[in-house]
């Protein structure tokens, strides 16, 4: 039987709330407000506000609205959190908050009968490091310490998937490309290519700077890090579309290597390989696919390109390799390629996945439906559909972590702008 457990991480959504109907008796003059007095913490508060001298006063009726995840069901709720017939009882400090980015709070009077004679007024609170807001781009997974690390448009954002909650964010004055997490000198690092032509190194613990490299070109489009070399897609178009694909030292800094076939692609590294990497391009109709080695110096040993452009369905947003890497996986399809290029076979031509992930030999393929509450378990190379897991949510990306599928969902499906939560089933 499947377990199930719902975690709030993170993405953005318009909160919408409807005030109680009020009804006017005798309104006073008086301009009476309610605020934050304090906030003590990320999430406790002090709210105050100015006394009701009106007649027909009855009671202070103190409204929270937000949007957060509650008996397993993610929503909008609207809950009373203060109430009193004291008219000069003027504050309430707000120590039960739940996870939840935006709260709203509505201050109201109520006469006797339990109608509202007055509305008082809002305050309202960002909570920070809760939910992403923005436009999300891609979901790395740190397989160490069972992080996510979600990019958005211009912001990254590192949730634990076992309690949901976000450790750290960081905000960039500019879009940033495909990530990459790696180790280097005994330590973690991210590696984060943005559009102004460089190759951001930051701590993949706390996010702070590290270090840059100056790639070239109007955008860095993604990178892959592997024993002491960085591997970049690039804009650099010095020497023309091609050779676009640059390899550079981590030590040093120094770059050991041109290749490419065309600009702004996206780079995925081949597993089990070290210097193996096929890459897809982000801009270009019909889409290209590449193969490349490089030796351990950073120098390119084999180019490849493939020779069917468009026959079948390539997407740089939804590719993984396999786990042996002598095969990568791409497109809402499941399109199955060898990694000299050659077209192996769909999983489910015209299908709906967004998202790929393996069992430890690659004769599973976990397939995640981009347009149902679902992932498939598929076999391969027999493609066929052996089992199903039901979620909660509309899948994103899925990892898989031993008997553990961690899927980052959405509440609602295709909309990329929403909320983000980590569903962790049990296989």
């Amino acid at each position: 039987m499947k377990k199930t457990t719902l975690y709030l991480i993170i993405c953005c959504a318009l909160l919408s709330c409807r005030k109680e109907e009020v009804v006017v008796i005798n309104p006073p003059a008086a301009n009476v407000q309610i605020t934050i007095d304090q906030v003590v913490n990320d999430s406790t508060l002090l709210l105050k506000w100015t006394p009701f001298s009106g007649d027909q006063f009855h009671k202070y009726l103190l409204t929270r609205v937000s949007t957060y995840m509650k008996d397993g069901r993610f929503g909008t709720y609207t809950e009373p959190i203060d109430s009193s017939t004291d008219r000069n009882h003027l504050s309430f400090k707000e120590e039960a908050m739940p996870y939840a980015s935006d709260v709203y709070y509505y201050l109201y009077v109520k006469d006797a009968t339990g109608r509202v004679i007055k509305y008082m007024g809002a305050a309202f609170y960002r909570r920070p490091n809760t939910l992403v807001n923005g436009f999300v781009t891609d979901v790395i997974y740190n397989k160490q310490k069972q992080w996510v690390y979600i990019t958005e448009q211009k912001k990254i954002s590192v949730v634990d998937c076992n309690s949901g909650r976000m450790i750290i964010s960081k905000l960039f004055p500019v879009n940033i490309g495909y990530c990459y997490l790696g180790e280097w000198n005994g330590s973690s690092e991210l590696y984060v290519p943005t559009v102004d032509g460089w190759l951001q190194i930051l701590d993949a613990v706390t996010l702070e700077y590290k270090d840059k490299i100056y790639v070239a070109g109007y955008a860095v489009t993604s990178v892959v890090a592997v024993k002491g070399k960085l591997f970049v897609g690039s804009s650099d178009m010095s020497v023309g579309y091609s050779n676009c694909i640059k390899a550079y030292d981590r030590a040093t800094k120094a770059l050991t290597g041109r290749t490419g076939f065309w600009n702004n692609t996206r780079l995925v590294h081949l597993e089990q390989s070290d210097f193996e990497f096929i890459d897809i391009t982000l801009n270009l109709i019909p889409t290209s696919t590449g193969y490349y080695q490089f030796d351990e110096s950073g120098k390119v040993v084999v180019a490849k390109e493939d020779s069917y452009h468009g026959d079948f369905s390539v997407n740089a947003g939804i590719v993984r390799s396999f786990p042996d890497g002598q095969k990568f996986i791409t497109s809402s399809s499941g399109t199955v390629f060898t990694k000299s290029l050659v077209f192996d076979r769909y999983i489910k031509q015209y299908g709906n996945y967004i998202d790929f992930a393996f069992n430890n030999d690659g004769s599973l393929i976990y397939a995640a439906s981009g347009a149902e509450k679902k992932v498939d378990v598929i076999t391969y190379p027999a493609t066929t559909n052996v089992k199903k897991y039901e979620t909660s949510l509309y899948p994103y990306k899925i990892f898989r972590e031993g008997d553990v599928l961690f899927n980052v969902g959405r509440p609602v499906a295709g909309a990329q702008m929403n909320y983000l939560l980590v569903e962790k089933i049990t296989l």
